[in-house]
């Protein structure tokens, strides 16, 4: 099985772009964690 690779681009609320998050807090009710949930759902299903 091919794994695929997912490249996060950190783009704030004003448009700038970082590298990096590190010290930001995301809010829990943010998109991206149901995002994460179902990239690792999925990935659990095929590896079966």
């Amino acid at each position: 099985m091919v794994k695929e690779h997912y490249i996060v681009t950190h783009t704030m609320a004003d448009g700038t772009k970082r590298d990096s998050i590190a010290g930001y807090v995301i809010p829990d009710d943010n998109p991206v964690y149901e995002l994460f949930r179902k990239v690792n759902e999925r990935r659990l299903e095929a590896d079966g």
